[in-house]
């Protein structure tokens, strides 16, 4: 009975890897999302233990907002808008019952176009822009339809992320109510917000690691010291096709 019991569990572990290697072959067989290069200020190196091997690079992004406050809603994320991605938008804000049937909805899995220098970019305050040069421009439930709007796979991508609708009938700060509430659209993440950088690329990352110089993040006035060469494929999932050094490199 035991060696049945193993052998069914060691069955289920080759079944889950194979499947685990198919999906990782059919995402790269396609770049659909789109192929782009990327520097330290979109992907910084996160801070894990000295003595591990691996390198993790976190995706910093931005979006437009309204008022181009540094935190707020995003201004392209209108009621059509938010309506499009499946949100249920037909209860008039300032009906008695809105507050509770607006709070109550979760967040929505939804594609995103992430726009590389510009438009958005060049848009941005000078405080902004030089954290980062990528910025979620849109929002869509079908891919396909996101890549023929915006067809550029060099300065657009394509990824997977999640969009929240707020519900505001109050100024932040005890304001007052505003005249009129209303509804506000989030772009709450980019998943996945963290890309592994395999061998032979992460040699030199690391060494990076060690250097004591300040990231971007850190500094505005700092510049980037790589750039990785990236694609989301068939199932908007990134990896690493390559990186190196820039000359403000140690």
């Amino acid at each position: 009975m035991r060696r049945a019991l193993l052998a069914t569990a060691a069955g289920i572990v080759v079944v889950s890897s194979g499947w685990g290697l198919v999906q990782v072959s059919r995402n790269r067989g396609e770049p659909r999302g789109g192929r782009i290069e990327l520097t330290e200020r979109e992907l910084g190196l996160e801070d894990i233990a000295a003595e591990s091997t691996a390198t993790v690079l976190r995706l910093n992004w931005d979006v437009l907002r309204t008022g181009d406050k540094e935190h707020g809603p995003a201004a392209w994320l209108d009621t059509t808008k938010l309506s499009e991605l499946g949100f249920d938008c037909s209860v008039p804000p300032s009906k008695p019952n809105a507050g509770r049937h607006y709070r109550s909805m979760p967040v929505r899995p939804v594609f995103l176009a992430m726009e590389y220098e510009g438009e958005a970019w060049r848009k941005a305050s000078a405080a902004r822009k030089v954290k980062t040069r990528l910025w979620a421009v849109d929002a869509a439930l079908d891919p396909h339809r996101l890549r023929q709007q915006y067809p550029d796979a060099q300065h657009y991508l394509i990824c997977r992320g999640l969009v929240r609708l707020g519900f505001r009938d109050h100024d932040a700060g005890g304001a007052g109510p505003p005249p009129v509430p209303r509804l506000e659209g989030w772009v709450q993440a980019i998943r996945p917000e963290e890309v592994f950088v395999p061998l032979p690329y992460n040699r030199v990352l690391r060494e990076l690691r060690g250097t004591g110089s300040p990231r971007p993040a850190a500094s505005e006035t700092s510049e980037p010291r790589y750039a990785v060469r990236i694609c989301w494929g068939a199932n908007y999932e990134p990896w690493v096709e390559g990186v190196r050094l820039l000359s403000t490199a140690p």
